[in-house]
């Protein structure tokens, strides 16, 4: 083999080398800056009213936080929620059947001094097929940030848990369209 040649070789070696350092071939990740994070524990407890039957509701709401900036884009900032609520149970006030909460959410929200977040999630009996019998109930939230650091200050719970509280507050503030109004 002549100098020539493997020089050749050993210059395209080098440059595959690097190349493979370089990138991996995956789509390119979006750059973010985490502003803040936490976790909260927020006290819970209502009544969910209906049919077969009222069901008194407590526990806690597990909160999680991150607080993301987007330098690249120069867009607001977001908070990222993680909403779990698998600490919430409940009691049927006629038969005393134990209910349980199932789940989470994960919520993106724009980071303002005061945010209300409802989240429904599901409440179901504690037996073997309960889920046949779920029923919807709310987490009304009031978010309090520090918008300077980005931190949150204060999680409260509100005292409806009924869905339809929340579906009434909704249908007040809906404006008809194309009627002047």
């Amino acid at each position: 083999m002549s100098k020539g040649r493997a020089s050749l070789i050993v210059v395209l070696l080098v440059v595959a080398a690097v190349g493979s350092l370089v990138g991996d071939g995956g789509p390119a990740h979006a750059v973010v800056s985490i502003i803040s994070s936490g976790e909260t524990v927020v006290p819970y407890s209502g009544t969910l009213d209906g049919a077969p039957e009222s069901i008194f509701l407590s526990g806690f709401i597990l909160l999680r936080t991150v607080v993301i900036a987007d330098p690249d884009l120069g867009r607001p900032p977001l908070v990222r929620l993680d909403v779990d609520v698998s600490n919430v149970t409940g009691i049927g006030l006629t038969t005393g059947t134990m209910y349980v909460a199932s789940g989470s959410q994960n919520l993106s929200r724009p980071l303002v001094a005061s945010d209300l977040v409802d989240v429904t999630f599901a409440i179901l009996p504690n037996v073997p097929e309960g889920f046949l019998s779920a029923r919807s109930a709310l987490a009304s939230l009031t978010l309090n940030f520090n918008v300077a650091s980005g931190s949150l200050v204060e999680a409260v719970a509100g005292p409806s848990v009924n869905v339809a509280d929340s579906l009434s507050a909704v249908a007040a503030e809906t404006v008809v369209l194309g009627t002047g109004n």
